[in-house]
């Protein structure tokens, strides 16, 4: 009895845990750029140590302009289990080292497009400022209210997002660092259909050990 007991537990373990781990995507940075890019107005160094925590991306103003940095295609294509959950990343100011205390309105400012339609996230006109002292966490819903469209409109983009940017310059002719930015799904506690598949034989094997122990006895 311990057995089978033991047996559905790591089942229903594996399948809650794969499931989880299926609805995040995420750049640590922790060995390379992961192919982020910037337009011509910036500049990206990977830096193996000192992001929050491992490596990091540092990304210079060069052209006194605002620039945008471009995530990589693994942030791309259907993100529609990410509907309702959450995106974060990690901002730190190297350059200027002095604290601000002003930043520009566009700071953190995230553009998708898909589906034929485009949403935007904006802290405007408040955006909170980013610190050179330590790393600061970000919050960006995925939810159709905070990209100022409709759930339709919201579901649609989601279902083939073709191009992601973000502004992360708190002035002009900064650096900031970024690190660990990620798209996580909401909590849900239902397996992939993948897990569930698995479930069954095992199932049919307890039914049949145990109609097997009745005909012993």
């Amino acid at each position: 009895m311990k057995k089978i007991v033991l047996l559905i537990c790591l089942m229903f373990g594996i399948g809650f845990s794969s499931a989880a781990f299926a609805a995040t995507i995420v750049s640590t940075f922790d060995f390379n750029s992961e192919e982020w890019t910037t337009d011509a107005g910036g500049d990206i160094t990977h830096n193996p140590y000192g992001g929050n925590t491992g490596g990091f991306l540092s990304i210079e103003d060069i052209a006194g302009d605002t620039y945008v940095a471009f995530p990589p295609s693994k942030f791309k294509g259907d993100l529609l289990e990410f509907n309702g959950g959450l995106l974060s990343y990690d901002v730190l100011v190297i350059d200027p080292v002095a604290t601000l205390s002003s930043i520009g309105s566009g700071f953190g400012r995230i553009q998708m497009h898909g589906g034929g339609l485009n949403a935007t996230f904006d802290y405007a006109p408040n955006p909170s400022i980013p610190s050179s002292q330590e790393w600061m966490k970000y919050y960006v819903p995925m939810t159709a209210e905070a990209w100022n469209t409709t759930q339709e409109n919201w579901e649609k983009l989601l279902s083939d997002v073709t191009y992601m940017d973000i502004i992360l310059e708190p002035k002009n002719w900064s650096t900031v660092g970024l690190d660990n930015f990620k798209i996580k799904s909401a909590s849900n506690p239902v397996p992939e259909p993948a897990t569930m598949l698995l479930f069954g034989p095992a199932l049919l094997g307890l039914s049949g050990i145990k109609r097997k122990r009745k005909r012993r006895k």
